[in-house]
């Protein structure tokens, strides 16, 4: 039995993000092990028939030394690493290794997406040792427009490369509900809260419409990240949503429900995300999106489409929008109808693992560590 081990950043996001990988390729024929914090703790997956293999926090060279002793203790045939951090970490510590590597290339996030000095001194250290660590591998990415970067500063080769559009949406779970009529409409941003997600230019576009006498609600999910260099604090949120013209929720779990009560989902990031799942989600039930026309986004909305496309950090821009669609229902529908058909046919979980699982079949001679 072949094996595969996936090394991943946080195990919450295994458990919303990639647990239909695992099962496909458990059920392709795979003895499939997670590499992960708190993975080797996890009693979920045993349940699932999958292995879970410690990896320690630390400083990059002491989580470096830990992968690559669990590489080691694992002994996989495919290494497949998520996200850009662990990319470049398992593909660094994979050398040497008879073991094959995929990384997908979730999104380019703060390395590719920060301005100012500190992301650019952080790029010219980082890129040589990112080129080695994608070097002899297989790269998925999520969009066309990571790809071309990576391609343009010479990190990836041609040969390398697979376009796979993010990682799956659960069509049967995250399905249209009927909505109820009611007089007030609801604009709902799900996200994780860091500043490039574009919280502050949703919370000044719904001010703006307040200002214009729109009678809508506006609504923020998300809980406070401590993992990300530009996470929004608890003081910042509060500052933010001071004036009432945001409610802020918090943390949700059951998306599917919160999803079910927006008329429509704004979404103005300007990070640089692979295809972000919130909006496959809000495609999957049936919503009406206004996003940011930046890479990833525009991946899941098709401007005139299923939703409309505005430019980055332009909360005036969001909020004609916005408006536009509360004030012609019909359109709103229409638009949600469409993005449950692009979800069904162009994002479920389902075909995105087929594609995946592709990737792996490929000669296993051309991707071995070096």
């Amino acid at each position: 039995m072949a094996k595969l081990l996936l090394v991943i950043n946080h195990m919450d996001w295994f458990w919303s993000h990639r647990l239909p990988l695992a099962e496909g390729a458990r059920d392709a024929g795979f003895d499939v092990g997670v590499a992960c914090a708190q993975a080797g703790t996890d009693p979920d997956l045993a349940k699932h028939r999958f292995h879970g293999y410690e990896l320690p926090a630390g400083n990059i060279l002491q989580v470096l030394r830990h992968t690559r002793r669990t590489i080691k203790q694992a002994e996989p045939d495919i290494v497949h690493a998520i996200t850009l951090k662990y990319a470049f970490i398992a593909g660094l510590a994979s050398i040497g290794l008879k073991t094959a590597r995929v990384h997908t290339i979730a999104g380019l996030g703060y390395l590719f997406s920060g301005d100012g000095i500190k992301p650019k001194v952080l790029r010219a250290i980082v890129c040589p040792f990112l080129k080695l660590a994608l070097r002899n591998s297989k790269l998925i990415f999520q969009n066309p427009d990571d790809m071309k970067l990576l391609l343009d500063r010479g990190l990836a080769k041609p040969e390398q490369c697979h376009l796979i559009r993010g990682s799956g949406v659960d069509v049967a779970q995250f399905s249209p509900v009927p909505q109820a009529e009611r007089d007030e409409l609801s604009v709902m941003m799900p996200t994780r809260l860091v500043h490039e997600k574009g919280v502050a230019v949703f919370v000044e576009a719904a001010r703006v419409l307040k200002s214009r006498g729109v009678n809508a609600r506006f609504q923020l999910a998300g809980g406070i990240s401590t993992t990300n260099p530009n996470a929004i604090t608890q003081s910042e949120m509060d500052s933010m949503v001071a004036d009432g013209a945001v409610e802020w929720l918090g943390k949700v779990s059951d998306m599917p429900a919160l999803l079910a009560k927006a008329s429509l989902v704004a979404y103005p990031s300007h990070y640089r995300e692979g295809v972000p799942k919130v909006l496959l989600e809000a495609a999957a039930m049936g919503k009406a999106i206004v996003t940011t026309d930046h890479p990833g986004c525009r991946e899941a909305v098709r401007d005139g489409y299923n939703g409309l496309l505005v430019p980055i950090k332009d909360p005036v821009a969001l909020a004609d929008a916005i408006v536009t669609l509360l004030e012609d229902p019909e359109r709103r529908e229409t638009m949600g109808k469409n993005s449950r058909e692009l979800a069904v046919n162009e994002f479920s979980a389902t075909l995105i693992v087929e594609q995946t699982l592709a990737v792996y079949t490929v000669d296993k001679s051309s991707v071995v560590g070096s």
